[in-house]
């Protein structure tokens, strides 16, 4: 059976479980989302994630919330994930066509709203800085999306006609046994190993591919 989850989710619908940190009667596990520990290895086929990955602190907390999603998900599964676009944002709060309450919500959009002890954001995200991130964690075939078309949720919202959210989807890479599988040639020799051992690639199932060259390969995008 395929499993669903729904993080941050506030509805129920058919087919989807529903982790929350806040309980509700639509929520079937209550938790952070950074902390997948109650769910085993490739649980889920998908994992679906509206405006939630903004909550979690760039420094280290972001890239290790992104390695739990991505040790849940089965083999090719597939993650769904929309942020607030910071390059859309900060356009739209230097426009001239927005008033000082609209500057005010646009500048709550990039930093929450604050009306509880989760709504506080401490990142911001644009297509190349999400995707930099998801490519650490181990993500591959990560592609931009207008909507995702599932929940009717902040992934689609608008502002004065303008979308404003970022909508990536990312891929755990489809381990087939071959170290030389399409997907593993998609990871740079020190991303953690998709395999899920929590060891680099180079060190893992690379390890034949990067033997005897240390520059071969993708390197990948590392953040400092």
């Amino acid at each position: 059976m395929h499993r669903k989850l729904h993080i941050g989710g506030k509805v129920r619908a058919d087919g989807w479980e529903v982790l929350n940190a806040v309980p509700g009667p639509f929520v079937d596990h209550l938790g952070n989302a950074n902390d997948l520990s109650q769910f085993a290895d490739n649980t889920f086929s998908t994992i679906y994630a509206s405006h939630v990955v903004e909550h979690f602190d760039y420094k280290n907390e972001l890239t290790d919330t992104l390695k739990e999603w991505n040790r849940a998900l089965h083999p090719g599964g597939k993650v769904f994930i929309s942020v607030p676009d910071l390059e859309i944002l900060a356009k739209l709060f230097l426009s001239k066509n927005i008033n000082a309450d609209g500057r005010f919500m646009v500048m709550r959009m990039m930093f929450g709203g604050h009306v509880d002890e989760y709504d506080y954001h401490v990142v911001g995200l644009n297509e190349e800085f999400l995707t930099e991130f998801l490519n650490d964690s181990g993500f591959v075939n990560i592609k931009r999306m207008n909507n995702f078309d599932l929940f009717d949720d902040t992934s689609a919202m608008l502002f004065v006609g303008v979308p404003i959210s970022l909508n990536l989807t990312a891929e755990k890479p489809n381990i087939s046994g071959s170290n030389d599988s399409l997907e593993y040639t998609k990871i740079g020799r020190n991303h953690p190993c998709p395999c899920g051992s929590g060891k680099k690639h180079k060190k893992c199932h690379g390890k034949n591919k990067f033997s005897g060259n240390k520059k071969a390969g993708p390197e990948g995008p590392v953040l400092k």
